[in-house]
């Protein structure tokens, strides 16, 4: 051996590690912080909460004969009520004892960068609120994530891989329709949006194809057993059922303007979803209802292309020695006058008109920490009935959204996607 070599003096160096922890996954939450809890509504015990509605206007306005003619039987307005129930969703969290003391001391003589055990309840909270966030943007009342593209090896291409979350567990069924649709349960390894792939740590279950359900883990997998969501109340047409009222029963009352495009975002059919709103609630009501529009990303990049595209630039009219730039450091925050609300959870290709005032939250429990005689850490448990060395804690809540009016909204649907996103 050479005298001197660095193999012979590394037990002495001093190893330097980043004194911060780099965030490499999503747990932001943008819709669901928007909706406020309902102080009108309150859910109470495990009672579904009774939604009271005016369907049907009254009166039978006519000519009439005043000399001596009858004036005619009349009729009053028609009013319904709705009802609907708080969804239980949990998270559970574990972590072991030799995690707890190796990283008890986070300051910078300490053991660790950062301290473990407050990292895994920040970041529960933090995750927890993006699957609501998901379950939200996208939640046709069934608690489905997304549906599957296509299929590769160990992988899900989905339409929007941030639905989900690293190491969550995934219900799989063919259709909507409980154990009989069940197919497996999966576990996510890594959520790759780039590809816009959720990798799995195993093969693929056979049955599993394009249009398959991917629902979040414990769901009964049918309609009308989970979160209420955008996809749930913005519908258009007469079928299916809203608050369990069937659409059919009041045609166009209870079902959401909706534009299938087929094609680019244009001011023209932004502007045509406005006069639809108008049109069925009235351009007063429209006005006041303070519409925000809720998009993905690659809407938002859509509605920039179409002034990134008339835009020119006079030359001699350009002051300095360096050429115009033709791109904003920021994409619009504003379509058509209204603020837009970017959610990287948004389904693709779709834009939604939400009057936010007529949505809200009710609760039969906020969420917070599984709680038994003031307990909220629990140890598990070996196979050999002795204490275990890991320590468990979850975050419970009951909760639902409710939409006392969709007709107030509309969406756009099919839109096309900008190239390089979401895999276009």
């Amino acid at each position: 051996m050479p005298g001197g070599a660095v193999a012979q003096n590394v037990a002495s160096q001093i190893e330097w590690v980043k004194p911060e922890l780099e965030l490499m996954y999503l747990t932001a939450s943008r819709l669901m912080k928007h909706i406020e809890e309902n102080t009108e509504v309150k859910a109470v015990s495990t009672r579904p909460v009774r939604v009271p509605l005016e369907v049907l206007a009254g009166g039978k306005p006519g000519a009439f004969n005043p000399d001596g003619g009858p004036l005619k039987r009349g009729s009053a307005p028609t009013e319904v009520f709705g009802n609907i129930s708080c969804t239980p969703i949990s998270q559970a969290s574990e972590y072991t004892a030799l995690s707890e003391w190796s990283t008890d001391s986070d300051d910078s003589d300490g053991k660790a960068v950062k301290n473990y055990v407050t990292l895994t309840n920040q970041r529960a909270t933090e995750t927890i609120a993006g699957v609501l966030d998901a379950l939200v943007a996208t939640g046709g009342g069934a608690n489905v994530l997304d549906t599957v593209v296509s299929t590769t090896t160990n992988g899900l291409v989905m339409n929007n891989a941030n639905e989900f979350m690293d190491n969550q567990d995934i219900d799989l069924y063919s259709s909507l329709t409980g154990s009989s649709g069940f197919i497996a349960t999966v576990t996510i390894e890594s959520v790759d949006i780039y590809n816009n792939t959720i990798w799995l740590t195993g093969p693929v279950p056979a049955g599993v194809g394009a249009g398959t359900y991917c629902v979040l883990s414990g769901s009964a997998g049918v309609q009308n057993s989970g979160i209420y969501g955008i996809l749930y109340y913005q519908a258009s047409g007469n079928a299916g059922s809203v608050l369990n009222i069937n659409r059919s029963t009041y045609p166009g009352k209870l079902s959401t303007p909706g534009i299938s495009v087929n094609g680019a975002l244009v001011p023209s059919t932004v502007r045509a979803m406005e006069m639809i709103i108008k049109l069925g609630v009235g351009i007063e009501r429209a006005e006041q209802s303070d519409l925000t529009v809720h998009c993905g990303l690659d809407m938002q990049s859509a509605w920039e292309n179409n002034a990134i595209l008339v835009q020119h630039v006079i030359a001699n009219e350009v002051k300095g020695d360096e050429h115009t730039d033709m791109l904003k450091p920021n994409p619009p925050t504003m379509l058509g006058g209204r603020k837009i609300l970017a959610n990287e959870r948004a389904l693709p290709g779709r834009i939604d008109f939400l009057a936010l005032k007529k949505w809200s939250r009710i609760e039969t429990k906020p969420m917070d920490y599984y709680e038994v005689g003031g307990q909220t850490l629990f140890p598990a448990y070996a196979i050999d009935g002795s204490v275990a060395t890991s320590m468990m804690f979850w975050l419970v809540l009951l909760v639902n959204i409710l939409n006392i009016n969709p007709r107030m909204g509309g969406f756009l649907a099919n839109l096309s996607i900008p190239r390089f996103l979401f895999g276009h």
